[in-house]
């Protein structure tokens, strides 16, 4: 997907070298591979609406490490039931020396014969189909081949695409000079499925709760640069910024809330965002103001329908202010996982008087027991934990709460009942201030 028009010059050794590495990109296996399992179904996690991050390095095969960002939309519709599909590329940039935005498309066919798909690129510059990358998914990665020209010659190239989960994908596109025995990657696109109003699509399986301990007097700071720098980086590769928070009862910590799909899809999004040039450009900066960043507690939802609901759109970068509102999380750390009877008790006996101190519950967690697929990013395995949160209109409505509590003799005697069967001590409750860019809030 060069966006430079290939040059007669070249283009009769272009399609010459396409033709040697499109034989050496190996058929699907399968003799008797069905409609349903031949790979004419591979693409079909592409259709519908996406979100894109573009990193683009300036100069290509030039050792160069200057990349340069930009974003674009897509739409992506099947066609010949089935057997192709054809995308609508809208970028933000534009070429140098034209006024408008870069247009580009994209047609996908499956040729059933060989098992194979042809990918053919054009963008509004010369509204030319470029010479086709041909290949195939394995292990649900997919590997294509092909030859287009760069400045003034052919080079093979490569495009791979993953998609970690229902709502995020990666393509990425790398050159080679030398025969294919090295390869620079100098594209990478990061998609993110939204609705057809452009909202991001989040499926929030697994969530990880952050508590951070600052240097002193460098909190904000450090919100300032994670609300500039690191939502949407984070958004782009898969992940789900659910919200940060100001620790009302401790100055120098930070909480904050990210989601993911589900296990696997979180290794992935982890391992695209650290090891990405955006954190490898801010990393620096935000590892300056912290004392330690290991308190994570990695939760899923506690049952079905627990989790929080969708929230409004997340203010932009810049916003200032917060709405006054307080969330409380209540950590309740136990003797054995929440399902083996601590979740039964809460929701019988605990959830009713919150409720009816004040309390809005907006979401119960528990641990998720999987085996951390990140281990760079340690989290607290070996706890059990159940998590409650709620929301408050502001801190004069979380008072009157804590003072209901206080004042409850059924919550008292039912936490004196479960300290030592169950509950190993004292809920943890933390009151949280969303700050100015935190999706969850009042």
């Amino acid at each position: 997907m060069d966006l430079m028009q290939l040059t007669a010059g070249f283009n009769a050794a272009a399609l010459a070298m396409a033709e040697g590495a499109h034989a050496a990109v190996p058929a699907r296996p399968g003799p008797a591979a069905t409609e349903a399992d031949d790979g004419r179904h591979d693409f079909d996690f592409l259709h519908g609406h996406w979100r894109i991050r573009n990193e683009r390095l300036r100069e290509r095969m030039a050792g160069a490490q200057d990349w340069e960002v930009f974003h674009a939309t897509q739409v992506c519709r099947p066609l010949l039931g089935g057997l192709g599909n054809v995308d609508d590329f809208v970028s933000d940039w534009q070429r140098p020396g034209t006024d408008g935005r870069f247009l580009g498309m994209t047609l996908r066919l499956f040729r059933p014969e060989s098992r194979q798909w042809h990918i053919y690129w054009a963008g509004s510059h010369d509204g030319v189909l470029e010479a086709p990358m041909v290949g195939a998914f394995a292990d649900e990665v997919g590997t294509f081949h092909g030859v287009l020209g760069h400045a003034g010659h052919p080079v093979q190239v490569r495009f791979t695409w993953e998609h970690s989960s229902a709502h995020a994908a990666h393509w990425q596109q790398a050159f080679s000079g030398d025969g294919g025995r090295s390869w620079e990657t100098n594209w990478h696109m990061w998609f993110r499925r939204t609705d057809e109003h452009g909202a991001l699509l989040h499926d929030d399986a697994v969530i990880e709760l952050r508590q951070y301990t600052m240097q002193p007097g460098r909190r904000d700071e450090f919100i300032a640069l994670f609300e500039r720098e690191f939502v949407e980086t984070q958004e782009a590769v898969g992940m789900h910024v659910i919200g940060q928070f100001r620790d009302l009862d401790a100055d120098n910590r930070v909480v904050w809330l990210r989601g993911f799909p589900g296990m696997p899809a979180r290794r992935h999004a982890l391992d695209s965002f650290y090891s990405g040039m955006h954190w490898q450009r801010h990393r620096d900066a935000a590892n300056a103001t912290l004392i330690d960043n290991d308190d994570v507690l990695l939760l899923r939802p506690a049952r079905p329908g627990s989790g929080f609901a969708a929230s409004a759109p997340r203010p932009p970068i810049g916003a200032k202010g917060q709405d006054g509102a307080l969330i409380e999380a209540g950590i309740c750390l136990l003797d054995a996982p929440a399902a083996q009877g601590f979740l039964d008790t809460f929701d019988r006996e605990l959830a009713p008087r919150l409720r009816a101190a004040g309390a809005a519950l907006i979401g119960v967690y528990v641990t998720e027991s999987s085996e951390n697929t990140y281990p760079r990013l340690p989290v607290r395995e070996g706890e059990q934990a159940l998590v409650w949160f709620a929301r408050f209109d502001d801190v004069e409505a979380h008072h009157r709460y804590e003072a209901a509590l206080l004042a409850d003799e059924s919550w008292r005697a039912a936490l004196s009942r479960r300290l030592g069967q169950g509950l190993k001590h004292l809920p943890q409750r933390l009151r949280l201030s969303p700050t100015s860019r935190s999706e969850l809030r009042g």
